[in-house]
């Protein structure tokens, strides 16, 4: 790596460290997160609650984590069901999926949810598939290994009908027993806690994760194909007026178990991010409104593309450092 090159490399960390550095000062400030202060019995007609868990190629025991998460919520088990939905040709998975089932028959309403649509294996596919088979009047999404508070639902059911609001989402924590995990658990905790709020102050989005989130059924009913995208479904819920919502709660989930992995699901949601960005332009929207989406791509790809030039930096200047020093010792003792 040449001098010129380290310079550059530099420059780009720096900036990286400001963009983070200005967005956490400003989130400081900022009440993003928010908690009900209703409480469960000043509520006569508490709405039924359709909990969506699309899996594919998972273990039972990643589906009984979820399940037993759902299982120990303190909202009325009469009022809550849950739809698992598997592709139709996995069959691998939907043997698990009737296994891990079996544990909660006596505690949980689970139905099983066949996507005949399997040729598309996108998340956003079975989720839609779900849909038609929710009876629920608010409906939540899940993922498998989601692992969350006992409040949690009947804390973001009560925050929607206390502040009217279309959806609510929640903090997503990533996380895995090794240095890559750590990274992005490192890196989720300065996303949740620090862009977030800052986007949904600055330029007044509030980009949605698909984990522990929850959307008013007529507002679903109301935009087509609503759940194609999490960052699409931000931007049209906010075009069309409606208020979305953050609860002051969390959600674990495992992070990608290697690298490859990693670099495959930041390609996935980038290209989402852009084909997003071109469909709304396409869409014709007002030239304010435009103005915010691209801000939002802006201030979300330019500080994930610099942390990741940081992270790649920092590794490479070890790793010349650790040859250099080692160079050196052994023409020292040689």
């Amino acid at each position: 790596m040449t001098v010129d090159a380290v310079m550059v490399l530099e420059i780009l960390i720096i900036i990286g460290t400001l963009l983070w550095a200005i967005q956490y000062m400003v989130s400081r400030r900022v009440h993003a997160y928010e908690k009900p202060s209703l409480k469960n019995a000043q509520v006569e007609n508490l709405p039924k609650v359709s909990i969506v868990l699309p899996v594919y190629k998972e273990r039972r025991q990643s589906i009984e984590k979820t399940l037993d998460s759902i299982s120990s919520q303190n909202y009325p088990k009469n009022l809550l069901e849950v739809l698992i939905v598997v592709d139709k040709d996995d069959r691998q998975t939907l043997n698990e999926a009737l296994k891990a089932a079996e544990r909660f028959l006596g505690s949980l309403n689970v139905k099983m949810v066949i996507n005949e649509n399997a040729g598309r294996r996108l998340k956003a596919i079975a989720m839609n598939t779900a849909m038609k088979h929710a009876g629920g009047l608010i409906i939540g999404f899940y993922d498998a290994d989601d692992v969350f508070p006992s409040d949690q639902v009947l804390n973001a059911v009560l925050l929607m009908m206390e502040r009217n609001y279309a959806a609510v989402g929640t903090r997503v924590y990533r996380f895995r027993s090794n240095v890559l995990g750590g990274l992005m658990y490192l890196e989720s905790i300065v996303w949740y806690n620090a862009i977030i709020p800052f986007l949904r102050s600055a330029i007044k989005i509030t980009p949605l994760s698909g984990e522990g989130l929850f959307i008013r059924r007529d507002v679903v009913d109301s935009i087509p194909q609503s759940m194609a995208e999490d960052a699409l479904l931000s931007l049209k819920l906010i075009s069309r007026g409606y208020s979305v919502g953050l609860l002051d709660s969390y959600v674990y989930e495992l992070a990608p178990v290697n690298i490859i992995s990693f670099i495959r699901q930041r390609i996935r949601w980038n290209k989402g991010y852009a084909q997003n960005f071109v469909l709304i332009l396409r869409q014709g929207v007002q030239f304010n409104y435009a103005l915010r989406v691209l801000a939002l791509y802006v201030l979300i790809a330019l500080p994930s593309a610099l942390l990741l030039i940081s992270i790649i930096g920092f590794v490479a200047v070890v790793y010349m450092a650790v040859i250099a020093g080692y160079s050196h010792w052994n023409h020292y003792i040689n």
